[in-house]
């Protein structure tokens, strides 16, 4: 698990008028001889040795078609036989070919790495079992998070820049990662951790000084498709996550949570729970009740994620659109909000797009609440703004509209969905809800108990959001995926 080196490049992609200095500028290098002695050992006579910085620099990006060699085709990098195996290549240098570079694009800039492979490169094993490559994966990112975005006329002189290369002597001595985590890392650089009087797990190395706090944020999300079809069932999932913070003075202090108020009667269990690795146990004293015991790191983290099924939808609709002659489209919108649901929103509106017929504009409108417009960022989608309330009385609302297209004005510039062509269309609803989650899933303040006894400050905050609800025209064809028919399953094996 120890990488050879390490570079981060500034590049100025695809401008062909720059000069190579100009053009690619290496901001951040370094070698480990003590790894390479390692690889040299182990290669034998397959060894190849690095390149100086700007040889190697300029074949990997040739090899990345990033400069004006990226418009020629050459044979090894474009043609049928190569095998592409992105995020990791294979770069042809004086000295050989050079395998595995990692490389990752983070805040504008190219991170890479040269990881070590155990027994030797020249075999060639599965990616999958070359255990450096998620090491260096995992040194890169954090060098991206330690230095986050920097300006775009940044050299190598750069104080961040310099502070990187005791990030990186903390985080991989001697070229072997041991933490990458940038906060963890920090605390030791600036040494604000409190002298250690017990042994701290090398996951958790320092200890928290200050006020106590903990923060929990459950961020529950819905995806669903809705057909009007008696043919083809509406479909749709629910999952979340579920983030914690613990800033708590104490060696190892542990934390016990329950994700559903034990109260609650219309909780909804998961289906699937996925916890992060801290989590030491899990407790399910009943069919809605769901403790989590852990021991937390000092940064913030994903406690755990989760999938559920719910019963009904929270917003059921249908929409009809017919085009009519000389250009022009009717359309009927209906919403109707579920009653068992939060009838508060921070958001809610739908976007109505229409591919291949140009821009459009609204000739009549009439809504029962809100208001329609063309969208500011793209002229072929409409923009129906609903408000944070639906009805009270009906919660039901409704949208009437005669639109005309232009399709004498082309928009190359913008993609084209070649599947939505005359009736064939949709309607994306977006919504967003304050604490409330459709699994009725929340950190109840009281139940959260932390051992040793300390006093701590708690924040909690639940939301729930539409990530991909869409509703398809009822007088056009959708996009539907089927399950694999039970014959093809059942005969499967029979010669």
């Amino acid at each position: 698990m120890s990488i050879r080196a390490v570079w981060i490049l500034a590049i100025r992609i695809g401008d062909d008028n720059a000069r190579e200095d100009e053009g690619t500028r290496t901001l951040f290098s370094k070698v480990y001889p003590t790894v390479e002695r390692r690889v040299k050992a182990t290669e034998h006579d397959s060894y190849v040795q690095l390149a100086d910085n700007a040889s190697f620099v300029n074949s990997l990006v040739n090899k990345l078609g990033l400069q004006t060699t990226g418009k020629q085709f050459i044979e090894t990098r474009d043609g049928c036989k190569h095998i592409d195996q992105k995020p990791v290549f294979e770069v042809d240098t004086v000295y050989g070919k050079v395998w595995p570079v990692l490389v990752i694009q983070q805040y504008g800039l190219l991170y890479c790495c040269l990881p070590m492979v155990e027994g030797g490169s020249h075999l060639r094993p599965p990616l999958i079992k070359i255990s450096g490559l998620s090491a260096g994966f995992s040194l890169l990112l954090g060098m991206a998070d330690f230095l986050g975005e920097l300006p775009s006329t940044v050299d190598e002189m750069h104080p961040k820049l310099a502070e990187l290369y005791y990030f990186v002597s903390q985080a991989a001595p001697f070229g072997t990662p041991k933490d990458t985590n940038p906060a963890t890392v920090r605390d030791i650089m600036t040494k604000q951790s409190p002298a250690l009087t017990h042994k701290q797990p090398a996951w958790k190395p320092n200890i928290y000084k200050g006020k106590s706090s903990l923060y929990f944020a459950v961020k529950e999300q819905i995806r669903a498709v809705q057909y009007d079809d008696l043919k083809v069932p509406n479909v749709w999932d629910v999952y979340g996550t579920v983030v914690c913070h613990a800033e708590l003075e104490h060696t190892l202090p542990e934390v016990s949570v329950n994700l559903y108020s034990p109260t609650h009667s219309k909780a909804t269990p998961p289906e699937t729970l996925v916890t992060h690795p801290c989590v030491q146990a899990i407790e399910s004293a009943s069919s809605v009740k769901c403790k989590l015991k852990f021991t937390p790191p000092n940064e913030m983290f994903v406690l755990c994620q989760y999938s559920a099924r719910v019963m009904h939808l929270p917003i059921k609709g249908f929409y009809q659109m017919k085009e009519k002659e000389n250009n022009t489209i009717d359309l009927l919108v209906q919403l109707k909000l579920n009653e068992n649901l939060k009838n508060s929103f921070s958001h809610c509106f739908v976007n109505l797009p229409f591919f291949n017929r140009g821009p459009v504009s609204v000739s009549e409108c009439l809504t029962s609440q809100g208001n329609l417009s063309v969208s500011t960022a793209d002229p072929r989608v409409l923009v129906w703004n609903i408000g944070q309330k639906f009805p009270s009385k009906t919660l039901e609302v409704i949208l009437k509209a005669t639109l005309r297209c232009d399709p004498s004005k082309k928009l190359s510039s913008l993609q084209q969905d070649e599947f939505c062509i005359g009736n064939n269309c949709y309607i994306q609803v977006y919504f967003k809800i304050a604490d409330y989650s459709l699994t009725n899933c929340n950190i109840d303040s009281k139940t959260v108990q932390v051992t040793p006894s300390i006093k701590y400050k708690i924040n909690s905050v639940t939301e729930l959001q539409a990530s991909d609800y869409k509703i398809w025209n009822s007088h056009g064809d959708a996009v539907v995926g089927f399950p694999v028919p039970t014959f093809l399953t059942i005969y499967r094996h029979v010669p």
